[in-house]
């Protein structure tokens, strides 16, 4: 016989061939079209940062124009007579305002024919000072803002400075060169200039402002190029103005500071790719206005982009930028396994086709495997699966469906984890019973007869589902095993062979979440105007009968024993207390640690001929309040008394209880009993009374 392959095992093969191949031909083609287009890409990008350098310095260079414009317009405008000394000061203060505003301006002022100056600077140090000269003294006066005298700085000819001398020569406005401002760190600036027209068209004054260049550094450098990209800005002499790496500035042996020619840069990068492109373009002065290239230098290639910023005002500079080939290739490699991993992920998410067509028969028949073994072991619940297109697995799905609504229904009527635990032990259900400790759990709504006397039949039947449905939950949300519904009254037990240890303490607290929960029913019931219901629970601790009782055909598992019977009783004596859970004496005592039980009481209830102590389920002894401490204490002083035959004290102890604690029937039941009791002692007294279901009505 020839082998056979599953049909998963040869979809998936050619899906990972396909997968693989489509790989390598994707990562071709991106890295081979990548290579093709880097160059256009990377020059756009370098163009557009080149943009926004040039926007940079365009808004540097405006502010300062408008600055000296807004000067001359004060003095030509009659705004500002620099006669008046109120207007000087005015002047003054409105310079000092500026200067505040754009942190990049250094020197604001305004220089006259007649060698007065009035201005605002910014000192090495950031301060702002404002600066004087009077007409006819070689003086300049600076005052720090926050001193009231003037420091002296002799030698001071308005005239003859420099941007004043070059702006009466162009008789317009203008920008002087760029050149090294003092302060620390040092920066770079220029000056820009606008002429204040006299009579005959004669130089009257000059406005002045200074601004540095340091943003345009601050900005390069924190550009985000390559790992290894390089940005600079330079003049038409090749002295820089900005660099990302390096500095424009360099301080020689004797401490002055002198402009950098871009290519003795001390960054090594920009200094080889600048020697080598006036190798090959000649000197910066004759390189064409922009363009790009690429320059093989001792550390690989570089590909540079370079344009012009502004060619107007006094300003020309150029923009370059230098990134290695390696990471241009580097950063495309990169994408091209992005996305070559991004065409893998569409390719994988294509397989779910393959696989689907060959789930299409292997998944139906597995979960049909599955389902069978969950069901074997009665494990009914999850839900039913994905339908199979195929016609013959879609009708095995759909009986499997029906089998295991029917187990669900069935669930209904027979606790499952007893069936389940016959199924993996494999035993097959019998009739017959073994000894087993249990904790048997009773409960019955009080005066439910008259209620179903007063309701409508469909009212009842609903309100009494609202009841037993949440008695049932907290019941198995406890691991309890519900036994049977008695009309109103249900029977739950908790098997220690079974479901372990603690059996005991979980049925208490199933007992009282079914009170708490039915507390919360009520006030729902009351806004719906229905009875508000009550129920009452008894718990007993002990030994049992358990495990199937009836026919061959039809039977029940339950327990069986005087357990059970006490269990119900317990349950009945709470009308003569007027209390909601009352376990017996067994069952406080195995929940003494967790559990806050008050004795109520000792009797020897009806079919028992031994009496015992009961107890009143109050709640979690963390819960306990001071009241239910206090009441508990108090009345087991006096049931002392009681028990030693000395009614009269006893009874005025339980009276006195009474007083304290209006509300609480038990002090008031045994109040009663003591006082008939001291008037008819009985014979043999064993510390019991007797109660039969006609004290019960009694009471």
């Amino acid at each position: 016989m020839s082998r056979t392959y599953s049909i998963r095992t040869v979809l998936m093969v050619l899906m990972i061939g396909e997968t693989i191949a489509a790989i390598f031909i994707t990562a071709w083609l991106w890295y081979d079209n990548g290579q093709a287009s880097v160059k256009n890409l990377t020059e756009d990008r370098c163009l557009e940062i080149s943009l926004r350098v040039e926007e940079q310095l365009h808004n540097l260079i405006t502010t300062a124009r408008n600055t000296a414009d807004t000067q001359k317009d004060f003095i030509s405008s009659g705004i500002i007579d620099p006669t008046s000394e109120q207007d000087v000061q005015r002047l003054l203060d409105h310079q000092i305002r500026h200067l505040r505003r754009h942190r990049f301006l250094s020197t604001v002022g305004i220089g006259f024919a007649d060698g007065s100056f009035f201005g605002a600077q910014r000192d090495p140090d950031g301060d702002l000072q404002e600066l004087r000269s009077l007409p006819g003294e070689d003086v300049l006066y600076e005052r720090s803002l926050d001193e009231a005298e003037s420091s002296r700085n002799e030698g001071f000819q308005v005239t003859a400075r420099p941007w004043y001398q070059q702006a009466v020569a162009t008789n317009g406005p203008g920008w002087t060169g760029i050149y090294q401002f003092s302060g620390t760190p040092p920066q770079l600036g220029a000056s820009a200039y606008q002429v204040i027209p006299g009579i005959d068209q004669e130089v009257a004054g000059v406005a002045l402002c200074d601004i540095t260049l340091g943003p345009i550094d601050q900005f390069l450098r924190g550009l985000r190029l390559t790992e290894n990209g390089r940005s600079l800005v330079f003049d038409p002499a090749g002295l820089l103005v900005a660099t990302s790496r390096g500095n424009s500035l360099h301080e020689d042996s004797s401490g002055a500071l002198h402009r950098v020619r871009a290519a003795e840069c001390e960054d090594r990068m920009i200094r080889d790719t600048i020697t080598k492109m006036e190798t090959s373009l000649g000197d910066i002065s004759s390189w064409p206005a922009s363009g790009a290239r690429e320059i093989d230098t001792e550390n690989g290639t570089i590909f540079t982009v370079w344009s012009p910023l502004i060619g107007q005002g006094g300003i020309n500079l150029t923009s370059l930028i230098a990134i290695p080939i390696d990471d241009l290739v580097t950063e495309i490699s990169q994408r091209t396994r992005s996305t070559a991993l991004a065409f893998l992920a569409l390719i994988l998410a294509t397989l779910p086709i393959a696989w689907r067509t060959a789930a299409g028969i292997t998944r139906p028949v597995r979960e049909l495997n599955r389902d069978m073994k969950k069901i074997a072991r009665f494990e009914i619940e999850g839900e039913a699966g994905r339908p199979s297109r195929l016609t013959e697995l879609n009708q095995m799905q759909e009986r499997m469906e029906a089998m295991r609504h029917a187990l669900v229904s069935f669930e209904k009527y027979v606790p499952s984890r007893v069936v389940r635990q016959l199924v993996t032990n494999d035993r097959v259900a019998r009739p017959g019973m073994e000894e087993a400790t249990a904790c048997v759990y009773f409960s019955d709504v009080i005066g439910f007869t008259s209620i179903a006397e007063t309701l409508p039949p469909d009212q009842l039947v609903s309100l009494g589902g609202e009841y037993l449905e949440e008695m049932t939950q907290q019941i198995q949300k406890h691991d309890g095993i519900l036994d049977k519904f008695i009309g109103d009254a249900i029977m739950a037990f908790w098997i220690a062979e079974v479901d372990g240890t603690r059996v005991t303490s979980r049925a208490c607290r199933a007992a009282l979440e079914s009170q708490r929960c039915l507390a919360a029913m009520r006030a729902d019931w009351s806004q719906r105007s229905l009875p508000e219901l009550r129920a009452r629970i008894g718990l007993h601790t002990g030994a049992v009968l358990v495990g199937n009782i009836g026919s061959s055909n039809r039977l029940n598992y339950t327990v069986l024993g005087d357990t059970v019977n006490l269990a119900s009783r317990l349950e009945g004596l709470n009308r003569v207390y007027d209390t909601e859970v009352i376990v017996s004496e067994e069952v406080a005592a195995v929940v003494a640690d967790e559990m806050h039980c008050r004795l109520l009481d000792q009797v020897a209830v009806k079919g028992r001929r031994q009496g015992g102590a009961i107890y009143e389920l109050v709640c979690e002894v963390n819960q306990a309040t001071d009241g239910q401490i206090e009441i508990a204490a108090l009345h087991r002083s006096a049931m002392g008394l009681y028990d030693d035959g000395d009614f009269a004290s006893a009874a005025n102890a339980f009276r006195n209880n009474q007083t304290l604690f209006p509300d609480d029937k038990a002090s008031q039941v045994l109040a009663d009993r003591c006082e008939i009791m001291s008037k008819n002692p009985p014979e043999d007294w064993t510390g019991y009374v007797s109660l039969d279901r006609n004290i019960q009505d009694q009471s």
